[in-house]
C-alpha cells in the first residue's frame, strides 16, 4: 500500500513539475512558433505560403489552431491538400499536396495551366513542354475535360494538335482535320487509329461525330 502511495504521489509531483516548466516555458516565449519546414510545395508560390503563416510567428504552440491554419493554407491557389504538425519547441512542419499541370489551355494570348480534369491553375505554372489545347469560343467544362483526357490519358502524340470549340473536338493529324464526338472522343480517336492509313491524299477532313461512322470531305466540300 505504502509503495502504491509513494509512486502515485511521485507521479502527481513529476506532473505538476511538468506543468508549471511549460507554463515557464510559455511565459518566457520558450514555446513561440519560430521556425516552419515547408515540404512538397512544388509549383506553390513561396510568398503565398510566407504570407499565410506570418500571423502565426511568435505565437505559442500550445495556443496554435491547426485547423484554422490548415483552411488558410488550403485557401492558397493550386494547394489540394496539407497537414501541419507541432514539432516542440519552436517548429511547424508543414506537408503539402498539390494538384498537376497536365496540359495548357490557350484562349487566344491567354495560356491557362490547367489539370488532368480542367482545374484552372495559376498561371506561372505555365511550361513550354505541356501539351496545349486551343480553345475557341465558350466550350461547356466538360467538352474541354473529354480533350484533355483524351489528349493526356491516351498519350496522344505532341504532332497532334487539338482545338475544342462548342461543336466539338478537332484535331489535326498529318494534316487531315478530324472532329470528333465530346461524349465519345476516346472511342473516336481508336476508330481513327483504325482507318487513318485508308485516307487518300484527296480527304481534308473526316467527321466521327455520327455512330461508328466516318464522313470523309475534301477541301472543295469544305
Amino acid at each position: 500500500m505504502k509503495k502504491g502511495l509513494h509512486l502515485t504521489l511521485a507521479l502527481l509531483v513529476i506532473t505538476a513539475l511538468l506543468l508549471l516548466g511549460i507554463r515557464w516555458a510559455e511565459r518566457d516565449d520558450r514555446l513561440n512558433i519560430l521556425f516552419a519546414r515547408i515540404d512538397n510545395s512544388s509549383l506553390v508560390d513561396s510568398v503565398d505560403i510566407a504570407e499565410a503563416l506570418q500571423p502565426y510567428f511568435g505565437t505559442s504552440l500550445l495556443k496554435l489552431d491547426t485547423d484554422s491554419l490548415e483552411l488558410r493554407l488550403l485557401a492558397i491557389e493550386g494547394v489540394d491538400s496539407v497537414s501541419v504538425v507541432i514539432c516542440y519547441p519552436e517548429t511547424l512542419i508543414i506537408s503539402f499536396e498539390t494538384r498537376k499541370p497536365a496540359a495548357i489551355l490557350a484562349y487566344g494570348t491567354d495560356l491557362i495551366p490547367v489539370t488532368v480534369s480542367g482545374d484552372h491553375l495559376p498561371v506561372n505554372w505555365y511550361s513550354d513542354t505541356l501539351p496545349v489545347v486551343v480553345i475557341d469560343g465558350y466550350p461547356d467544362h466538360e467538352v474541354i475535360s473529354s480533350a484533355l483526357r483524351l489528349l493526356i490519358k491516351r498519350q496522344v502524340n505532341h504532332s497532334v494538335s487539338f482545338e475544342v470549340s462548342s461543336s466539338g473536338i478537332t484535331l489535326e493529324d498529318n494534316g487531315v482535320q478530324v472532329i470528333l464526338n465530346p461524349g465519345t472522343a476516346a472511342e473516336n480517336w481508336v476508330q481513327w487509329q483504325t482507318i487513318k492509313t485508308m485516307i487518300t491524299d484527296q480527304t481534308d477532313e473526316v467527321d466521327l461525330r455520327y455512330d461508328k461512322q466516318a464522313v470523309l470531305r475534301s477541301a472543295e466540300e469544305t
